[in-house]
Protein backbone atom coordinates (compact mmCIF):
# COMPACT_ATOMS: atom_id res chain seq x y z
CA UNK A 1 0.00 0.00 0.00
CA UNK A 2 1.38 3.45 -0.93
CA UNK A 3 0.63 6.44 1.27
CA UNK A 4 -0.22 9.49 -0.84
CA UNK A 5 1.62 12.65 0.28
CA UNK A 6 0.54 15.31 -2.23
CA UNK A 7 3.79 17.23 -2.61
CA UNK A 8 4.17 20.53 -4.46
CA UNK A 9 7.54 20.93 -6.20
CA UNK A 10 8.88 18.19 -3.90
CA UNK A 11 9.26 20.83 -1.15
CA UNK A 12 5.85 21.43 0.35
CA UNK A 13 3.16 19.09 1.58
CA UNK A 14 -0.21 20.32 0.37
CA UNK A 15 -2.69 21.00 3.17
CA UNK A 16 -5.48 18.46 3.38
CA UNK A 17 -8.99 19.44 2.28
CA UNK A 18 -10.29 18.87 5.82
CA UNK A 19 -7.70 21.18 7.33
CA UNK A 20 -8.46 23.83 4.70
CA UNK A 21 -12.21 23.62 5.33
CA UNK A 22 -11.67 23.85 9.09
CA UNK A 23 -9.39 26.87 8.59
CA UNK A 24 -12.16 28.51 6.56
CA UNK A 25 -14.60 27.92 9.43
CA UNK A 26 -12.18 29.43 11.97
CA UNK A 27 -11.62 32.49 9.78
CA UNK A 28 -15.38 32.87 9.28
CA UNK A 29 -15.89 32.87 13.07
CA UNK A 30 -13.08 35.44 13.41
CA UNK A 31 -14.75 37.62 10.74
CA UNK A 32 -18.02 37.46 12.68
CA UNK A 33 -16.20 38.41 15.90
CA UNK A 34 -14.55 41.35 14.11
CA UNK A 35 -17.99 42.38 12.83
CA UNK A 36 -19.63 42.18 16.28
CA UNK A 37 -16.83 43.74 18.37
CA UNK A 38 -17.54 47.39 17.42
CA UNK A 39 -21.20 46.91 18.43
CA UNK A 40 -19.99 45.87 21.87
CA UNK A 41 -17.80 49.01 22.12
CA UNK A 42 -20.39 51.43 20.71
CA UNK A 43 -22.18 52.15 24.00
CA UNK A 44 -18.86 52.59 25.83
CA UNK A 45 -17.70 55.28 23.41
CA UNK A 46 -21.12 56.69 22.51
CA UNK A 47 -20.80 55.91 18.81
CA UNK A 48 -23.70 56.23 16.37
CA UNK A 49 -25.31 53.07 15.00
CA UNK A 50 -24.54 54.05 11.39
CA UNK A 51 -20.86 54.59 12.12
CA UNK A 52 -20.59 51.32 14.02
CA UNK A 53 -22.31 49.42 11.19
CA UNK A 54 -19.87 50.78 8.60
CA UNK A 55 -16.81 50.13 10.75
CA UNK A 56 -18.01 46.61 11.57
CA UNK A 57 -18.82 45.70 7.99
CA UNK A 58 -15.62 47.04 6.45
CA UNK A 59 -13.38 45.62 9.21
CA UNK A 60 -14.81 42.12 8.70
CA UNK A 61 -14.52 42.41 4.90
CA UNK A 62 -10.92 43.65 5.10
CA UNK A 63 -9.95 40.73 7.34
CA UNK A 64 -11.69 38.24 5.05
CA UNK A 65 -10.09 39.57 1.86
CA UNK A 66 -6.56 40.31 3.08
CA UNK A 67 -5.90 37.91 6.00
CA UNK A 68 -3.89 35.43 3.93
CA UNK A 69 -1.38 38.21 3.25
CA UNK A 70 -0.52 38.44 6.94
CA UNK A 71 3.00 37.30 7.95
CA UNK A 72 3.96 33.82 6.70
CA UNK A 73 0.90 33.66 4.44
CA UNK A 74 -1.28 32.85 7.43
CA UNK A 75 -4.67 34.13 8.45
CA UNK A 76 -5.36 33.50 12.14
CA UNK A 77 -7.20 30.29 11.23
CA UNK A 78 -4.28 29.07 9.15
CA UNK A 79 -1.82 29.99 11.90
CA UNK A 80 -3.82 27.94 14.42
CA UNK A 81 -3.82 24.94 12.06
CA UNK A 82 -0.19 25.27 10.93
CA UNK A 83 -0.85 25.89 7.24
CA UNK A 84 0.27 28.71 4.93
CA UNK A 85 -0.58 30.18 1.54
CA UNK A 86 2.33 30.40 -0.89
CA UNK A 87 2.73 31.59 -4.47
CA UNK A 88 2.98 28.84 -7.08
CA UNK A 89 5.22 31.04 -9.21
CA UNK A 90 7.76 32.27 -6.65
CA UNK A 91 7.31 29.99 -3.63
CA UNK A 92 7.09 33.08 -1.42
CA UNK A 93 4.34 33.63 1.10
CA UNK A 94 1.04 35.04 -0.16
CA UNK A 95 1.00 38.80 -0.72
CA UNK A 96 -1.92 41.07 0.15
CA UNK A 97 -2.72 41.34 -3.57
CA UNK A 98 -2.81 37.56 -3.94
CA UNK A 99 -4.90 37.29 -0.77
CA UNK A 100 -7.42 39.73 -2.23
CA UNK A 101 -7.77 37.79 -5.49
CA UNK A 102 -7.86 34.33 -3.88
CA UNK A 103 -10.63 35.37 -1.46
CA UNK A 104 -12.65 37.65 -3.73
CA UNK A 105 -14.64 34.84 -5.36
CA UNK A 106 -15.39 32.88 -2.19
CA UNK A 107 -18.62 34.68 -1.17
CA UNK A 108 -19.95 34.49 -4.74
CA UNK A 109 -19.03 30.91 -5.60
CA UNK A 110 -19.17 29.37 -2.10
CA UNK A 111 -19.48 25.60 -2.20
CA UNK A 112 -18.79 25.40 -5.94
CA UNK A 113 -15.38 26.96 -5.27
CA UNK A 114 -14.79 24.68 -2.28
CA UNK A 115 -15.23 21.55 -4.41
CA UNK A 116 -12.07 22.45 -6.35
CA UNK A 117 -9.99 21.79 -3.19
CA UNK A 118 -10.52 18.10 -3.93
CA UNK A 119 -8.48 18.35 -7.17
CA UNK A 120 -4.89 17.19 -7.67
CA UNK A 121 -3.28 20.53 -6.70
CA UNK A 122 -6.02 21.27 -4.13
CA UNK A 123 -6.59 24.74 -5.56
CA UNK A 124 -9.87 26.61 -5.30
CA UNK A 125 -10.74 28.88 -8.22
CA UNK A 126 -9.45 31.78 -6.13
CA UNK A 127 -6.12 29.96 -5.72
CA UNK A 128 -5.90 29.46 -9.47
CA UNK A 129 -6.67 33.15 -10.05
CA UNK A 130 -4.08 34.31 -7.49
CA UNK A 131 -1.57 31.56 -8.40
CA UNK A 132 -1.40 30.22 -4.84
CA UNK A 133 -1.56 26.93 -2.97
CA UNK A 134 -2.07 26.08 0.69
CA UNK A 135 0.67 24.01 2.30
CA UNK A 136 1.59 22.64 5.68
CA UNK A 137 3.69 25.28 7.43
CA UNK A 138 6.40 22.86 8.43
CA UNK A 139 6.75 20.41 5.60
CA UNK A 140 6.87 17.07 7.33
CA UNK A 141 9.08 14.49 5.69
CA UNK A 142 6.82 11.61 4.89
CA UNK A 143 7.87 8.32 3.49
CA UNK A 144 5.95 6.13 1.12
CA UNK A 145 5.09 2.99 3.01
CA UNK A 146 4.76 -0.26 1.12
CA UNK A 147 3.18 -3.34 2.62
Amino acid sequence: MVTDTFLFNNNHVLASPGTRYFGQVIDFVISIAIFLFPFYLAPVFGLEQGTVSLVSFFSAILYFLFSDGLPNGQSLGKKILGISVISTTSGKYCSFTQSFFRNLLTPVLGMIDAIFILGKKRQRLGDKLAKTIVVEKIAKKRKHNRQ
